[in-house]
């Protein structure tokens, strides 16, 4: 399968990059990624660049690059090079400092030198996955760092001159305790990241962790203490000078992740490598899941697409919404009604009016917000929006 050619030659789009390669899979990850197999990433490489160079035939800008995994930190600087200069020779990606351009990157596999060396390579972003300021929960989850591992990948990044750094945290773990909660959180408010991720840890069906469950080895934790970390969170990385701009997500001023804006405002994105996905002119699709049989298709010069759908009109407007109520400023009518020639009101008053009578949301300055009540339900309003 191939993606369409776009209709105009400037269409620009956010680059999503997929690294699948890992030292050992997390005990929760039901990513695209494999263990055991890093002999193939100067081959896998390769490919990458191929495909991103079918995206240039199409017409296609790369407007943000975002190298996410697996663990990208484990391409060698050279690689990683590699493809932020096919992002720009290929795709016309900018090459200015202003240019966000993120790794994801593990503690215990970094340090200051490398760190210098993909400044060098055109990267200025970094997101850490420290995930945990205990011991005890990074074994559970079966990461291979150790906190002070965590720590010294930070203040390398810092050393090293990177200007933006996230860090990523989970919580509602088996176990966890508020008080264990708020530990992690001042742990990583003491290092002074520039942009704050939490994710409530998920039990996904086919991973370690979910048969885990199933066995009654792992029990789940409550909702109701789940909800009181993320309330706790926001007063305390909000006392720390960060600035929540979407559920999950907390910045300094003018540091938040455009790449990831660009999947909140439901904008388009090239995804590319094993498993990515990405969504283009109206259409969604994935790539090859498996790292060899990617590399196979790219090197014969055959799509890398597998699968692919074409969204239904009712379907992106409700997808917009949903993204957009994500955001900590909402979703504005003047601004839906200009993308698809429609007010928010004449496809989900109803709903709207529901959800504000129960507290869920509000309406302020012709923009529809989560309520902070919403932000703990915000899939009992998602799924009054989608299409019947």
């Amino acid at each position: 399968m191939a993606i369409a050619p776009s209709s105009a030659r400037s269409q620009i789009a956010g680059l999503y990059v997929h690294i699948p390669f890992c030292k050992t899979k997390c005990t929760y990850c039901d990513f695209n990624c494999y263990a055991g197999q890093n002999h193939l990433i100067p081959s896998y490489v390769e490919a990458l660049c191929r495909e991103l160079e079918t995206y240039a035939e199409a017409g296609r800008q790369a407007s943000t690059l975002y190298f996410g995994g697996g663990t990208p930190s484990l391409l060698a600087p050279e690689q990683v090079s590699r493809i932020v200069e096919t992002a720009r020779t290929a795709l016309g990606l900018p090459s200015g400092s202003d240019v966000e351009v993120t790794l994801e990157a593990n503690p215990g596999s970094v340090d200051e030198a490398y760190f210098r060396a993909i400044l060098h390579a055109g990267v200025n972003r970094v997101s850490i996955g420290i995930q945990s300021f205990f011991e005890e929960d990074l074994r559970r989850l079966a990461r291979r760092h150790t906190v002070q591992e965590a720590r010294e990948a930070f203040e390398a990044a810092r050393s090293a001159g990177v200007g933006s750094i996230s860090l990523d945290l989970i919580y509602g773990l088996p176990d966890q305790t508020l008080a264990a909660w708020e530990h992690n959180l001042t742990e990583a408010l003491r290092l002074g990241p520039d942009h704050v991720s939490l994710y409530a840890l998920q039990i996904e069906e086919g991973t370690p962790l979910a048969r885990q469950v199933a066995r009654g080895v792992v029990r789940p934790l409550e909702d109701d203490l789940t909800a009181d970390m993320y309330e706790r969170a926001q007063e305390m990385l909000s006392a720390g000078g960060l600035e929540r701009y979407e559920i999950s997500s907390w910045g300094r001023p003018g540091l938040r992740s455009q790449h990831n804006l660009i999947y909140w405002r439901n904008e388009q994105y090239i995804g590319a490598g094993a498993g990515a996905h990405g969504s283009l002119s109206g259409v969604r699709y994935s790539n090859e899941r498996l790292p060899a049989r990617y590399i196979g298709r790219a090197s014969r010069g055959e799509p890398t697409v597998v699968e692919q759908e074409r969204i239904a009109p009712e379907m992106e407007r409700a997808e917009s919404a949903i993204l957009g109520l994500r955001l900590e400023e909402g979703l504005r009518d003047a601004d839906f009604r200009a993308r698809y020639g429609v007010g928010l009101d004449e496809l989900y008053g109803p709903a709207f009016d529901d959800a504000v009578g129960q507290g869920l949301l509000a309406r302020r300055d012709g923009a529809v917000v989560l309520t902070d009540r919403g932000k703990l339900l915000s899939n009992e309003v998602f799924v009054r929006l989608l299409p019947d």
